[in-house]
């Protein structure tokens, strides 16, 4: 049973360190937080939506090329 009072001691803690702080503090430790997928994922999205992006760069530049070469 020391395993539930520790959680609950610690929960308790953590609630009154929150609690404690200056609400202007609190406020700006919110806008600071990172999106949650970098959060669980590191870089790993963005590299992602990078390489997606250029993906989509390349199709649009084939069909480009392929359309101005069937209307000559």
């Amino acid at each position: 049973m020391a395993k539930g009072n520790d959680l609950i001691r610690y929960i308790t803690e953590q609630v009154v360190e929150h609690m404690e702080k200056p609400k202007e503090e609190r406020k700006s430790s919110r806008k600071r937080k990172e999106p949650w997928q970098t959060k669980w994922f590191g870089m790993l999205p963005f590299g992602v939506s990078m390489w997606a992006s250029e993906k989509k760069k390349e199709v649009r530049s084939k069909k480009k090329n392929q359309n101005t070469a069937s209307d000559s």
